[in-house]
């Protein structure tokens, strides 16, 4: 176990009286260690940084198994890189990372539908067709926002900008 493992399970400790059943770091760097815990009833990403061999805690955002419903964790990557996590009304935002943004919450849904347990697996017809549902909202969800219809809009913008920039300089009017 690394440094910066052992120092989060300390303040984990720390923080919710419970060692994390399973940690995920998102980023390790010089100054901050971000991190996706699980714990017993709950999952916790954390943004701590160092201050000398401690770490110390600058936001989390804790989500509930009582609070949460499956697909209900949105991650987004922001116009500057960095990744908005959101569920409901709680939100923070984690530095960028190669890994897509999808990745961690697909992760925490994983984790948290292992807490439910059997309750939460479908049994008879109706349940699995509610389940595909759900699922299918979720990437329906995360197609649209990767959608880059935005991005092609601006794209064509600044093209007939350039277009109209080089008929001025050429000398031809409009």
């Amino acid at each position: 176990m690394d440094t910066a493992e052992r120092q989060i399970r300390i303040w984990c400790e720390d923080a919710f009286g419970q060692s994390p059943i399973d940690l995920s770091i998102w980023a390790d760097d010089e100054d901050v260690v971000q991190v996706l815990l699980r714990l017993n009833k709950e999952v916790v990403i954390a943004d701590l940084s160092w201050d000398e061999n401690t770490l110390f805690e600058e936001t989390t955002m804790v989500i509930s198994l009582d609070n949460w419903q499956p697909g209900s964790i949105q991650t987004r990557r922001l116009s500057d890189g960095m990744v908005r996590f959101k569920h409901r009304t709680k939100e923070i935002i984690l530095s960028p990372r190669v890994r897509a943004p999808e990745w961690a919450s697909a992760l925490l849904e994983e984790w948290l539908l292992d807490m439910r347990g059997d309750d939460s697996k479908p049994r008879d017809k109706r349940r699995r067709i509610a389940d595909l549902k759900r699922s299918r909202d979720v990437a329906e969800r995360m197609l649209e926002q990767a959608e880059l219809s935005e991005i092609k809009d601006t794209i064509n913008q600044i093209d007939s900008k350039l277009n109209k920039i080089d008929s001025r300089l050429a000398g031809i009017n409009d």
